[in-house]
């Protein structure tokens, strides 16, 4: 029953162990997946930042770039004629390229003659070559590219052609120069603006891992709350089911902590011990259990071990039980945890195996006794017929004559033992039928009538009529009787009553016979089944122990109270079947 519990009790931790492990196992890949699609999104923001601060930086830059030229424009629109149309160019582009951000402006003609610059010296060289100059010339939509700086950073280059004579013709109707067959170039220093892109991606970066990070921790903090919940779940089913497994236990279980305090008693345990279990939770070992008890666990070395024994408490201690334990030390790591004992109470247990050794010796005996009276038999019937041929021959001479009748006598009563001791021995073979009760007490009472009258006994009886028949064996129960009628007769050899009475009750009948006589010693009540005990002279000994065997025979008991001087009352119990 132990290795069925442990086995049931390990195969649910298992399955418990194994559900957590597929759930552990199916959080972590979901939170890793749940990281990267985080990462991914983090990764799509950044880039997506980054791609609108640079169409924010390339408006701007165009803004701006196609602000410098109309206001280079419109100082050519506005200023004087005086000079020449080159010289007031050169000048004005000078002027403005003054502007720190600004690289360069440069204008060229049709065919990328440089015709301006904001350095003088690079007039007359070409430049925009790799560009379709003759297009850009006749356009007036502005357009943009990176060029390198050998000097260090990049430069935002905005062109387009260069009008500035339509407005100031449309008004005044004197056009100073052709304004298509030039092209003007506006060259911005990207250096604070690629250090604020720097810092700003940097800082863009930071943020997406700051959000990931954080993102990241919520998820597996989500995860983990949510782990820890599936986890106390699951550690509270353990707690309750091994809470109902330890109190529903058939064996008292007794745990002892490291400092030696009981830390659990089971309800089967303190009823065994007589105490209630709650009551002994966190007091000291030698304060709760029996001191042999707490010898066995004292006793125990602390880096485990394991007793198993049978342990008698003397009377006294505990009602004189006889008690199965099992004690064991606990450890952990090689450090002890605390010990554990179980217990079991086979007091009744040890009892009937006693029983039924003593039992199977009888039963040899019996057997024995059998074969050795069958060969007795044949002897004691050759001596009974010599006896009654010598009383015969020898009549008329008393002595001779009653010498005669002893021997017939003793063979008669030999015979008598042998008889009860086959009896006894045989198996019991029941032959049932409907029996009516109050009939079969009365035909057994007229066996004993002329005994009673004898002996001046008065019998007297209480039977109802109106009974339902038992099934039981006639033959058997009329013996019961007749032995129980007859040793109260033997109790009553100076007159007494005898009183049968027949009491029905839910599931038996019960057959009450009461005598008046000398009652059994008290010493004497505990032996009264067993074989050949007696304390009557000429008795066999057989009588109860047969009366016993046909009354277990028909599942039925047989109970007996005397009181010595006073008289003596037999209770058969006969059960309906």
């Amino acid at each position: 029953m132990q290795t069925l519990s442990r086995a049931a009790n390990r195969k649910s931790v298992v399955k418990i162990k194994s559900r957590q492990k597929s759930r552990f196992d199916i959080s972590i890949w979901v939170a890793i997946s749940a990281i990267a699609v985080l990462a991914v999104i983090s990764a799509v923001m950044a880039f997506t930042h980054f791609q609108r601060q640079k169409e924010q930086a390339v408006e701007l830059l165009m803004e701006k770039g196609a602000t410098l030229i109309r206001s280079f424009e419109a100082g050519l629109r506005s200023s004087s004629r005086e000079g020449s149309d080159l010289f007031l160019i050169q000048k004005l582009l000078m002027e403005t390229a003054q502007q720190s951000d600004i690289d360069y402006i440069i204008v060229t003609d049709n065919k990328g003659n440089i015709i301006a610059d904001s350095d003088p010296s690079m007039v007359g060289q070409c430049y925009g070559l790799d560009l379709d100059t003759e297009k850009i010339a006749l356009s007036p939509e502005k357009k943009w590219r990176r060029t390198a700086n050998p000097e260090g950073a990049g430069t935002f280059e905005v062109y387009r052609g260069l009008f500035p004579r339509e407005r100031y013709d449309e008004m005044q109707k004197a056009p100073l120069i052709q304004s298509s067959n030039m092209i003007i170039y506006v060259g911005f220093n990207m250096d604070m603006m690629e250090k604020a892109d720097r810092e700003d991606t940097r800082n863009t970066i930071i943020i997406a891992l700051i959000l990931l990070l954080i993102g990241s921790s919520a998820i597996v903090s989500l995860f983990l709350v949510q782990a820890y919940r599936s986890t106390r779940t699951s550690l509270s089913r353990i707690i309750v089911f091994s809470q109902a497994l330890v109190k529903n236990m058939p064996i008292g279980l007794i745990a002892l902590d490291a400092v030696g305090d009981v830390a659990a008693c089971n309800e089967k345990a303190g009823a065994i011990l007589n105490a209630a279990g709650g009551d002994t939770i966190g007091k000291e070992a030698h304060a709760v259990l029996p001191a042999p008890l707490y010898k066995i666990l004292a006793g125990l070395p602390e880096q485990g071990g394991l007793v198993e024994e049978d342990l008698q408490l003397a009377a006294g201690e505990k009602e004189g039980k006889t008690l199965e334990i099992v004690a064991a030390s606990l450890a952990d790591a090689g450090n002890p945890i605390g010990k554990i004992l179980l217990l079991r109470d086979v007091t009744a247990l040890r009892q009937l195996e006693k029983e039924a050794v003593k039992n199977r010796h009888l039963a040899s005996i019996a057997s024995l006794a059998a074969g050795v009276a069958h060969e007795i038999r044949n002897p004691l019937s050759s001596l009974k017929g010599f006896a009654v041929y010598f009383k015969e021959r020898l009549a008329g001479d008393k002595e001779d004559e009653q010498m005669a009748n002893i021997m017939i006598a003793e063979v008669e009563r030999l015979n008598r033992v042998i008889s009860q001791l086959i009896e006894f021995a045989r198996p019991l073979q029941l032959k049932r039928e409907k029996t009516s009760f109050p009939g079969l007490i009365q035909h057994t009472l007229g066996l004993i009538v002329a005994n009673a009258k004898k002996n001046h006994v008065n019998i007297s009886t209480d039977l109802a009529s109106d009974l339902p028949p038992v099934e039981v064996d006639p033959d058997k129960v009329k013996q019961v009787l007749l032995n129980i009628f007859l040793n109260s007769l033997a109790a009553m050899k100076d007159g007494g009553s005898l009183t049968i009475k027949l009491v029905p009750r839910a599931n038996s009948i019960d057959v009450i016979v009461s005598d008046t006589g000398t009652g059994i010693e008290k010493e004497n009540l505990p032996h009264i089944y067993d074989p050949y005990f007696t304390s009557k002279p000429a008795g066999t000994g057989l009588g109860l122990a047969v009366v016993q065997k046909i009354m277990e025979a028909h599942g039925g008991t047989i109970n007996v109270e005397s009181t010595s001087g006073e008289g003596t009352t037999v209770a058969l119990q006969f059960p309906y079947q």
